[in-house]
């Protein structure tokens, strides 16, 4: 009796660009088997979980509290670092770890970045001035690119309809220490014993719990699966180390003159051209050697650029991380200035950008799918977006329309952030890339985050200068202050010391109340131009999302990559030797 052949089963385009490995083992196992109930698969959700969390609480939390960190430590001119630090090292680490992960395998990767967090944590929980607390931002900005790339670490393992769903879980779960983080950081300092160190101890349990169930459960295929053809030695030998050197070297130096522009140096300081200039023709550089040399495994495959879909989203995402940093830039000097000046309230009306960028977030993986229209969601969201961010420079009287507001504001940056995060790992044509991809969509949003910071930072500085000249000052004049006591009485205004205030030589209650009430419509005339100035960003997100497309079809059940790969095809490797061995 004649055997009948079995059927081979057609392979998604997206399967088919995958390395030889995949081709060699039988896609239905690799496309309709559930994961959900793989104990590793459960495990490695976990730590994708808790490395988000603490991701969030190592960043969000001290910076947020920085005034209280140094209340005890005693203030530094170098505090700025322990911020710059981490967004810094964070933007470089997107692009190394995605392109090198799709190369050699993502488990060491992903552990080691926890573990390069949980060390920055143990830094920061005993450090005893400023200095060493940069030195913990550091390693935490290290290690955070593999802690928020769950969008195709966890993305890979589900089934492509499911990403969505899959990101927004672990956006809900990061609530707490996303959302919350300015008022449960505030909350430790004030009343736990442990005080800022709180935020650190917290931080280490969260990574060393990550890192235990990576160690454990995360088990995605290793560089012998991903490379049978070739060896570790091959790879090396062929690894883009000229563009690795030229993107870390202009990356960071860009980022390093946005970053220290209109805040630590004036904008036409040597200290701000120098890295500007020097670092955007390093880029330069990196895109023409990338573009023109023969490269195997390029560090950017410069081909993503020429898939429309990928741009667009690049495009969302950047104006998205444009209003998120600008935002939880500018509200909560806003909240401190125009609302309250008590720490924990102020913590917790602060939060309102963050709880709604976490509440939108999982909303948006939750709707994204259902009925279709990406297209059209795109359009709404974007276009909400500039409405409520730009409504909040007419909430300078009412906090709670301003804190109302700004829930609404994240709610839209976490709607298109969760959309277009995911999007961007589907649309790519060749999925086997797919860390390259997201590891470039990352680098982006950081770069539009600082970028937004030193922007919205230097208008605001500058315009509050403006304002302070043209209003306040006369103001003080006229109700009676020397004008020998002018610049040590706005010292101490700005300072809100009314102690410093009343020591001021000729200074009177009457002074002091006229100074308080200018310096604030001083700030609330400059935040309205700051807020009315995303609509720039916000409506080139609308134009974006105009030309974007629905994915339907591209929304499918298959699973691109599973855990425990490299022990199945041991086995049945094993099995066919012994199939080999019966024939003979």
């Amino acid at each position: 009796m004649t055997e009948k052949p079995q059927q081979k089963t057609a392979m998604p385009d997206h399967i088919e660009n995958l390395d030889r490995t995949y081709a060699d083992i039988d896609v239905v196992e690799l496309t309709h088997q559930n994961p959900y109930r793989e104990v590793n698969f459960i495990g490695t959700y976990i730590a994708a979980l808790l490395a988000c969390s603490a991701n969030f609480s190592g960043f969000i939390m001290p910076v947020t509290a920085l005034g209280l960190i140094e209340a005890e430590l005693g203030a530094s001119p170098n505090a700025v670092w322990i911020s710059l630090g981490w967004v810094l090292l964070s933007g470089v680490s997107f692009v190394l770890l995605g392109r090198l992960s799709d190369i050699f395998g993502r488990r060491w990767f992903f552990t080691g970045s926890t573990l390069l967090s949980l060390v920055g944590a143990i830094i920061g929980a005993t450090a005893q001035n400023i200095n060493v607390l940069i030195a913990a931002s550091v390693f935490l900005g290290m290690g955070s690119a593999g802690q928020i790339s769950f969008n195709y670490s966890v993305g890979e393992l589900v089934p492509i309809r499911h990403r969505f769903a899959a990101n927004g879980i672990i956006y809900f779960f990061s609530l707490p220490f996303s959302g919350l983080g300015p008022y449960i950081a505030r909350l430790l300092i004030v009343q736990s014993s442990a005080g800022w160190r709180g935020i650190y101890y917290l931080v280490c349990g969260l990574d060393a719990a990550a890192a235990i169930l990576w160690l454990l459960f995360y088990h995605p295929p290793d560089f012998q699966h991903l490379h049978r053809d070739r060896t570790l030695s091959d790879e090396l030998k062929e690894l883009d180390l000229g563009g690795i050197i030229l993107y870390v070297a202009g990356f960071f130096l860009f980022l390093l003159g946005l970053a220290w522009g209109g805040s630590v140096y004036p904008w036409t300081s040597a200290y701000v051209l120098a890295p500007l200039i020097i670092g955007f023709a390093v880029l330069v550089a990196f895109v023409l050697y990338e573009s023109l040399m023969d490269l195997r495994r390029p560090l950017i495959p410069m081909h993503l650029f020429r898939q429309l879909d990928f741009v667009l989203m690049n495009v969302l995402s950047a104006v998205g991380g444009v209003v998120y940093y600008g935002a939880n830039t500018l509200f909560p000097y806003m909240v401190g200035s125009l609302y309250t000046s008590d720490p924990i309230k102020g913590g917790l009306v602060a939060s309102c950008i963050g709880a709604g960028v976490c509440a939108g977030q999982t909303i948006g993986s939750w709707i994204a799918v259902p009925g279709g229209h990406m297209k059209l969601k795109l359009i709404v969201i974007s276009s909400g977006l500039c409405a409520f961010v730009a409504a909040l420079s007419g909430a300078t009287d009412s906090q709670a329309i301003g804190s109302a507001l700004a829930v609404c504001a994240g709610l839209m940056v976490g709607l298109l952030e969760v959309i277009v995060s995911t999007i961007v790992t589907i649309v790519i044509a060749d999925q086997s890339e797919i860390g390259a991809a997201a590891g470039v969509f990352g680098s982006i949003r950081s770069l539009a985050g600082v970028l937004a910071t030193a922007i919205y930072l230097s208008v605001l500085m500058n315009k509050l200068k403006e304002f302070t000249a043209s209003d306040v000052v006369p103001a003080v004049v006229q109700a009676g202050v020397p004008s020998a006591s002018i610049p040590g009485f706005l010292a101490a205004l700005a300072q809100g010391d009314i102690a410093a205030l009343q020591s001021v030589p000729g200074v009177t209650t009457q002074a002091i109340e006229v100074g308080v009430a200018t310096l604030r419509e001083a700030y609330a005339k400059t935040f309205k131009i700051v807020w009315l100035g995303t609509l720039a960003f916000g409506l080139l997100a609308v134009a974006a999302s105009c030309f974007t497309k629905d994915l339907d079809e591209k929304l499918s059940h298959d699973v691109v990559r599973r855990l425990g790969i490299n022990k199945n095809i041991e086995d049945a490797e094993k099995l066919g030797d012994e199939k080999e061995v019966r024939s003979e």
